[in-house]
């Protein structure tokens, strides 16, 4: 299969004879959700160890831990530790933090790619459910505490590496990328050349049209599969290009389903049809709760994963059978109250999804299904489709 694997088996030419592009971005957020034990702890210094390095059995185990595919990660460090436009990158500043009491989940690493060139890239979320916690709380709470931690991260990684920057991450991690780049130190903003967001969730709409925000948004660069849900969350999003994925429904979030073609990514026209069906329902129903509503909804989602004693949604993945029935089951104990209001949440969402769906077969749009007209909207943006490079891509601005 093409992907980024095959990627990093194929193009072996130096970052100073192929500049970087979103496909090496790709494979350098992917890099930031390996867990580096303490027999790398060089790793966490600012002069940091060459990626061959990180390539050693016996800390498959504990680098592979709760990570999406780990056979996959294996495959991709392999490719990587044998290839001259990797290997010799220097792996440095890594972080990692988890605080259940403060809902925080944060993991970052620098890679010096050349003398003058580093490249910062955040951690998406992984298997806890704090890190997931986290995520839910993006949709009441701003800034989020990793959001915070991002901006101080790059603020150190830009005293420690005098060159250029760039700045990434997959899914949360893009998220954070990008606010970190807006909310860092003014000298460091300044070095940042492109910020990469793959599948990355977006921002209120005042966040977004904050002067911070504004400073930094002709930089970004953001890629979304064709049935993108979590790159396509909350109110507003940033330009972004659609990329090619194999993979079914949530399953595209995954990055070793994106297509890799000819060095580069592979381009569809638009989002799928049940891609935007999915995004609209989501993204009106969020709107529709209060601020107030969100926290609680998110709470009490929470509630249910600590009662049932899941540690890593991993749990979950590997015996749903088992364990969706006994969470959906466990929502019958709380209290009248929380029960009334998370079972009054969730027929209002299944009311929107069914109002949607019947506008779409109906040919509807707009006001007839309460929704905004984003498949339109979509269309109106596809004559700026053409790139620099002469690449196609579909950009889109403002609410979903």
């Amino acid at each position: 299969m093409n992907n980024i694997v095959s990627y990093a088996k194929e193009h072996m030419e130096s970052f100073d004879v192929r500049p970087l592009n979103r496909v090496d971005s790709l494979i350098l957020s992917e890099l930031s959700y390996f867990q580096l034990p303490k027999e790398l702890s060089k790793a966490r210094g600012w002069r940091g160890v060459r990626l061959a390095e990180l390539f050693r059995a016996e800390c498959f185990e504990q680098m592979f831990d709760g990570v999406w595919d780990g056979e996959s990660c294996r495959q991709l460090l392999t490719a990587l530790s044998a290839s001259p436009r990797f290997r010799d990158i220097h792996v440095m500043g890594y972080r990692e933090q988890s605080n259940v009491a403060d809902e925080k989940q944060f993991a970052a690493v620098t890679f010096r790619l050349s003398k003058r060139l580093f490249y910062v890239a955040f951690r998406g979320t992984d298997a806890t459910p704090v890190g997931w916690k986290e995520d839910f709380n993006m949709a009441f709470q701003y800034p989020v505490p990793s959001q915070e931690a991002a901006a101080a991260y790059l603020n150190e990684a830009a005293f420690h590496c005098r060159g250029r920057l760039l700045v990434g991450g997959h899914s949360k991690g893009g998220n954070l990328a990008v606010y970190a780049a807006a909310n860092c130190g003014k000298r460091a903003r300044k070095r940042i050349e492109k910020i990469y967001s793959h599948d990355g969730p977006g921002f209120a709409q005042e966040v977004l049209e904050s002067d911070l925000f504004q400073a930094v948004l002709t930089r970004i660069e953001k890629t979304v599969p064709q049935s993108s849900l979590i790159g396509m969350l909350f109110e507003n999003q940033e330009d972004f290009t659609i990329v090619k994925s194999r993979g079914i429904g949530l399953l595209q979030h995954d990055p070793y389903s994106w297509v890799v073609e000819d060095g580069d990514f592979t381009y569809p026209d638009r989002l799928t049809a049940d891609a935007r069906y999915l995004d609209r329902t989501l993204n009106q129903w969020i709107r529709s709760l209060s601020q107030e509503d969100r926290e609680r909804f998110v709470d009490g989602l929470y509630d249910l994963i600590e009662e049932n004693g899941i540690k890593s949604f991993t749990e979950i993945r590997d015996d749903w059978r088992k364990n969706i029935p006994a969470l959906v089951h466990s929502v019958t104990h709380m209290d009248e109250d929380t029960k009334e209001f998370m079972q009054r949440s969730l027929k209002e969402l299944a009311a929107m999804s069914f109002q949607n769906i019947t506008g779409i077969f109906r040919g509807k749009r707009g006001e007839e299904t309460g929704v905004r007209r984003g498949a339109e909207k979509i269309t109106e943006h596809e004559k700026k489709q053409e790139s620099k490079q002469g690449e196609k891509t579909v950009c889109r601005t403002g609410e979903f």
